[in-house]
C-alpha cells in the first residue's frame, strides 16, 4: 500500500511530483505548496502544475492488524521466541551429532595414517633385507 511521502498516511487522491517523483495526498501538497513554494523531497521550487494525478480504480485500504493490544503484541513476541528458542535447541542437537562424527572420523584417519606408516617401515626393511640377501649371494 502507498503512503503519502509528506504525511505517511494512506493516500485517498495520490498525486506525484514531477520534480521528484515523490508520492503525495493531493490536499496535503498542496498546502505545503502554498505555504513554501517547493517540493518536500529535493527542495526545488514546485507549483500546482508540476503535480501528476494518478487514477486509480481500485482503493485499498489497510486491513486491521490483530497486533493493536500490548497482550496481543506480548503472544507475538512469546511465539518469536518460542521458534527461536526451538531453532537453537534443534541447532545445539545438531552441532553436537557432526562433533561426534568428526571426532570419529579423525580418530580412523588417524588409525589408517598410523597403519599406512608401518605398512611403509615395513615395506623398506624388507626391501632392505632382500637387498642385503642378494647382495651376501652375489659374493
Amino acid at each position: 500500500m502507498t503512503v503519502c511521502a509528506l504525511t505517511g498516511k494512506p493516500l485517498h487522491n495520490p498525486v506525484i511530483s514531477k520534480k521528484s517523483g515523490g508520492v503525495f495526498e493531493k490536499s496535503a501538497i498542496e498546502e505545503y505548496i502554498y505555504q513554501n513554494n517547493q517540493d518536500p523531497l529535493n527542495g526545488e521550487s514546485l507549483t500546482e502544475d508540476d503535480l501528476i494525478e494518478i487514477k486509480s480504480s481500485r482503493i485499498i485500504t489497510p486491513r486491521a492488524t490483530t497486533s493493536n493490544s500490548i497482550p496481543s503484541l506480548l503472544q507475538t513476541f512469546q511465539t518469536e521466541y518460542d521458534a527461536l528458542a526451538l531453532e537453537c535447541f534443534e541447532l545445539n542437537k545438531q552441532i553436537s551429532e557432526v562433533r561426534k562424527e568428526l571426532s570419529s572420523t579423525l580418530y580412523y584417519h588417524d588409525a589408517a595414517v598410523k597403519v599406512a606408516a608401518r605398512l611403509a617401515t615395513e615395506r623398506d626393511e624388507a626391501k632392505a633385507a632382500i637387498a642385503r640377501a642378494n647382495a651376501g649371494k652375489s659374493d
